[in-house]
């Protein structure tokens, strides 16, 4: 009989700044490589800018600057991660869950683990209390991050209002051509 620290969870690993992290594998909705980003003045510094996917202005974010860490440089090959919808801390985006991206320095692989091998954190360890855990991966440590909880509240406010600002120029946008 399997228990619950039996079932696999499968990860996307990732590196940022040298911080070696992951994000459940059903919170991505896809891995872009580095694309052109609308990047309005008066922009967050913890915010790259906007990428226009399919006519939705979704927020990119920069995880080094979230998280304190060291500036990584980009280049061709630095990709986005983006979430699927979520509600971050309570607050949704635009009324509604809304795609939010992540710059990071490299994506590693999918890898498939168990509850049983996750190392709990102390309570408020890290990164306001968003990694929740972390294992192994060839004997390099991850940390597994809540896509709800990677963001402060007011954080997650000031991407909402800077993402309507952003939809709004979209469709203004699509609307002259």
């Amino acid at each position: 009989m399997r228990t619950v620290n039996d079932n696999p969870r499968r990860l996307l690993v990732f590196h940022s700044s040298g911080l070696g992290c992951a994000f459940p594998l059903e919170a991505v909705l896809e891995v872009v490589p580095i694309a052109q980003l609308a990047t309005p003045p008066g922009l967050p510094s913890m915010l790259a800018g906007f990428l226009d996917r399919s006519g939705t202005a979704i927020p990119i974010v920069l995880l080094d600057r979230l998280f304190n860490l060291p500036e990584q440089p980009r280049g061709l090959n630095t990709p986005f991660i983006i979430l699927r919808g979520v509600t971050l801390r309570g607050v949704t985006l635009r009324g509604v869950d809304s795609p939010v991206g992540f710059l990071v320095g490299a994506v590693q692989q999918i890898v498939s683990t168990t509850a049983a091998s996750f190392l709990p954190l102390p309570e408020k360890n890290l990164f306001h209390d968003c990694a929740v855990a972390t294992f192994e991966v060839d004997g390099d440590v991850f940390h597994l991050l809540s896509p709800e909880r990677i963001l402060l509240e007011h954080e997650s406010r000031l991407l909402a209002e800077f993402q309507v600002v952003a939809q709004d120029r979209l469709r203004r946008l699509q609307e002259r051509n």
